[in-house]
């Protein structure tokens, strides 16, 4: 399909017209305003264009913290903010994510996302979905990257899904934190209680989608830091290696943001990561609602 082709699923009377953003993933959702109520046969529709495409791009929304709190909710529980310092002030369910300061005190997280992860894939029940509204974008440099995670897991060649398929990462929450701090020095200690609140988790390497039961490669090496079943340098050059195809030309789009942008990804198919801008010349302002994982839908991801 062409980057000007239009599509919505004509058995549905509640098809919304779709604009395809690349060849590896994505489509922005036409004539949609989130910050006005959504009639649930749209939600509906809208949750199948997630799981086909792995991006929805919703472009000129004007999100109040109410209204983008609302109609995030439409598609799970939202996670409150663990970095109590980054949360939006009076809204404990809105990570403010960027280089913004309000009288002389940082308000956003300056330096998460640098590298390649699906969000909180630390967790025993990872997030589902994640929505990232631009309130103020750098007009160069700031995109971010989505790399396609069903695409590369079907094009991997089968000796290697064969061998990979029953196999599992160990996500680990202190190291990535650890790696962050070196970057970024005014992120704070990592306390004892704060390491036993995230201890190392095990996920597939492969999980499916629990409604279209489409497979994706399950690893980032935000996150990832080993293989269960292969430990030591033949475990680390396998996960090096898988997390170097995943993110391969062809299975990656680059957003770049405009203000009003409201980005939501599917945690399982997509890995993504921001990219550098001048902090010097430009402030770059994101607000991020996020789905919470739960135990049932974790479960139905699993390979039988």
């Amino acid at each position: 399909m062409s980057m000007t082709d239009l599509r919505a699923r004509p058995t549905d009377p509640a098809a919304v017209a779709i604009r395809s953003l690349s060849p590896a993933l994505g489509v922005e959702v036409l004539e949609v305003d989130v910050a006005r109520p959504v009639a649930d046969r749209v939600v509906a529709t809208l949750r199948a264009a997630l799981d086909d495409n792995g991006i929805l791009l919703f472009r000129r929304q004007r999100l109040d913290p109410e209204s983008h709190i609302a109609f995030s909710r439409r598609f799970g529980t939202l996670q409150e903010v663990a970095q109590k310092q980054y949360q939006l002030g009076g809204q404990p369910l809105i990570y403010v994510i960027g280089n913004v300061a309000e009288n002389g005190r940082a308000i956003g997280d300056p330096s998460v996302g640098r590298l390649w992860h699906s969000d909180q894939s630390f967790l025993p029940y990872p997030a589902i979905g994640s929505l990232l509204y631009g309130v103020q974008c750098p007009p160069e440099g700031a995109a971010t990257l989505f790399a396609n995670m069903y695409k590369a897991w079907e094009a991997l060649p089968a000796e290697m899904q064969k061998r990979i398929a029953s196999l599992h990462a160990v996500h680990s929450f202190s190291e990535y934190y650890e790696g962050l701090r070196d970057r970024d020095a005014t992120q704070p200690p990592l306390t004892d209680a704060r390491r036993a609140l995230y201890p190392d988790v095990v996920h597939p390497l492969v999980r499916r989608n629990p409604r279209t039961g489409r497979k994706a490669l399950y690893i980032n090496p935000g996150y990832a830091t080993g293989i269960q079943e292969l430990p030591g340098a033949d475990g680390a050059s396998l996960l090096t290696e898988l997390c170097q195809h995943a993110t391969r030309d062809e299975f990656v789009y680059a957003h770049a943001w405009r203000d009003g942008d409201l980005l939501f990804w599917d945690n399982l198919a997509v890995n993504h990561k921001g990219t550098p801008f001048d902090t010097d010349r430009f402030v770059r302002r994101m607000h991020r609602t996020t789905v919470a994982g739960n135990p049932e839908v974790y479960a139905a991801s699993l390979i039988a």
